[in-house]
């Protein structure tokens, strides 16, 4: 019985491509054999995301890449938590901090 294929599926690579943007690493290992990595996947292995980034979009990215596919958040959702985020960044941005 073959998969069926849903924007959920779109969802996953859009959070494994936040992780990549936020990280500057591949979302595994480019060595691994793909069956090695459908594998991780289907056990709920994920990377490890960055300390630095904030909760809210740590949150989301980890929301996008649940295991179970009908849990994951519609692009509709996506973008208007992505909207929030940024309006709240222009409101209160993150200050420098000086040594």
């Amino acid at each position: 019985m073959k998969p069926t294929y849903t924007a959920k599926a779109d969802v996953f690579s859009f959070a494994m491509t936040c992780y990549e943007l936020v990280s500057g690493k591949l979302p595994y290992s480019s060595d691994l054999p793909r069956q090695s990595v459908n594998e991780l996947v289907r056990e709920d292995v994920r990377p490890e995301l960055p300390k630095d980034i904030s909760t809210r979009l740590s949150s989301l990215i980890q929301e996008c890449w649940l295991t179970e596919a009908p849990k994951r958040p519609t692009f509709e959702k996506i973008c208007f938590n992505l909207q929030e985020m940024k309006a709240l960044e222009t409101i209160a941005p993150e200050r420098p901090t000086f040594e």
